[in-house]
């Protein structure tokens, strides 16, 4: 919600107070200096709402992933982006709402930020947000502009190639977590995440630095394992106190935005999906329980992928996606476990086996959801559950899909790279499985010269060309 503040001037009140009419020249409404931290604030609620929503105008991720059916409007069920230009809006979100704000942000720290130690965590923290916005970037679309993105003085930025950035994004956090200084102050009541508390973004720094290294763990190994090790020793989530979430308010316009899709709204757009709901009862999963109400007859019923879905036919979804303060996360204690199952897997050093950190993972999801230790440890107990090291892959592919269930881009990311689940394919459906987002139009019509530079350089500009990392 913006809020337009009308301030009247008296000229003759002013000419008696003061001779000095040199503020007169000042815009209120763009001011050139701003406090650092309503700058880092804003640029923090800004990538957790586009990463936590579920606006069909800018995140249908979970739509993708076969988590929810579309009801009112089913074009992205069937993999058609383009007609609300969805790549379009999720690009602007992260370049002009969340990067531009990181940018300012970092101009303010250096005119405002007068302790030493305090301005180094403080660039280094706004660093880590730039990194981490990136990274949802190149996931995306692979080439993306990296090097101009953020040059005002160049009005068509380049596309840097999508493995270079992530070489130097990886360069760049691992550098924010040697500079970070625990005895030193952070963003204070400003840090919508932590609270101001360094250690603790130095703890998440690492844990997403082990989140970027397996990415590449197929398509550059030897990088992999070192940036994962590396990340382990410096120390990553010991326990769910340490996931970096955003806590939700209970007043507009600071609620999540599952809850203002699915209730504040009034509408009716999704339902559960099919595929998830089959899939969860197969594995007898308590948390169908929590994702999805039953139906009156107490069983649960997901729609097809593809067709448009009639509301009233099936379940609807869980009564922690309805409260406006459910939180977002960026990262989970549960994940970084099976980030490190995987890791172990590999013969990677990460102070435990495949098995213990997979078992860990599963259980740490199922409490975020409210799972009660007698649940989960006969969920454990299945055979079919039971952690399976020739087919690892499936093992941990299906566990985190069913743990992103409210994190859907991060679902999709593990789909691809891991190849499980098998998702089916959509009724209706224009393409194959989307692997990354076309560029947006307006990069098409207006910096045309380095969109189809960037359209050959990936392979072509098609929701089926794999990206970098997703080549095996």
């Amino acid at each position: 919600m913006k809020k337009k503040f009308l301030i009247i001037l008296l000229a003759g009140g002013i000419a008696s107070c003061t001779s000095d009419l040199s503020g007169l020249n000042n815009d209120l409404k763009s001011p050139e200096e701003v406090p650092p931290g309503t700058l880092f604030a804003n640029a923090t609620r800004e990538l957790m709402d586009v990463n936590a929503g579920a606006n069909q105008f800018i995140n249908v991720f979970r739509v993708i992933t076969q988590y929810w059916q579309q009801t009112t409007y089913n074009e992205e069920s069937q993999y058609k982006f383009e007609t609300r230009s969805i790549s379009g809006a999720w690009w602007r979100d992260h370049y002009y709402y969340t990067l531009q704000n990181l940018k300012a942000c970092r101009a303010m720290v250096g005119l405002a930020t007068t302790d030493e130690t305090a301005k180094k965590n403080q660039l280094a923290i706004i660093d880590i947000l730039e990194v981490v916005t990136f990274y949802y970037l190149v996931t995306t679309f692979g080439n993306v502009p990296y090097s101009e993105s953020l040059n005002d003085e160049i009005a068509y930025p380049k596309y840097d190639d999508a493995n270079t950035i992530y070489t130097d994004l990886l360069r760049r956090i691992t550098a924010d977590i040697a500079a970070l200084d625990a005895t030193g102050a952070g963003f204070g009541a400003s840090d919508l995440l932590y609270g101001g508390n360094v250690a603790a973004w130095k703890k998440f720094a690492a844990s997403f630095k082990l989140k970027m290294a397996m990415l590449i763990a197929d398509s550059d190994a030897n990088a992999a394992r070192t940036a994962a090790q590396d990340a382990i020793a410096s120390g990553v989530f010991a326990s769910a106190a340490d996931e970096c979430r955003l806590v939700f308010l209970s007043s507009s316009p600071y609620m999540n935005p599952v809850y203002e899709e699915l209730v504040e709204t009034g509408r009716a757009d999704y339902v559960p999906n099919r595929t998830i709901v089959d899939s969860l009862k197969a594995f007898n999963d308590p948390r169908i329980s929590r994702y999805f109400q039953p139906m009156a007859d107490g069983s649960y019923a997901g729609a097809p992928p593809g067709p448009q879905a009639d509301f009233d036919s099936y379940s609807g979804m869980g009564e922690m996606l309805q409260e406006p303060t459910l939180p977002g996360y960026l990262l989970e204690y549960g994940e970084v476990r099976l980030l490190m199952a995987e890791a172990a897997q590999r013969g990677w050093a990460t102070g435990g086996t495949a098995a213990e950190h997979y078992r860990a993972g599963i259980t740490a999801s199922m409490k975020t959801w409210g799972v009660t230790d007698a649940e989960i440890t006969d969920y454990l107990a299945q055979a079919k559950v039971a952690y399976d090291a020739a087919n690892w892959k499936k093992s941990i592919g299906i566990q985190k899909w069913f743990a992103y269930f409210n994190r859907g881009h991060d679902g999709w990311t593990d789909v691809r790279r891991l190849d499980f689940p098998l998702l089916p394919l959509p009724q209706g459906a224009v393409s194959g499985f989307p692997n990354r987002y076309k560029f947006p139009i307006s990069e098409h019509n207006v910096n045309r010269k380095n969109y189809e530079s960037a359209a050959q350089a990936v392979g072509g500009d098609r929701v089926e060309t794999k990206l970098w990392w997703d080549k095996n």
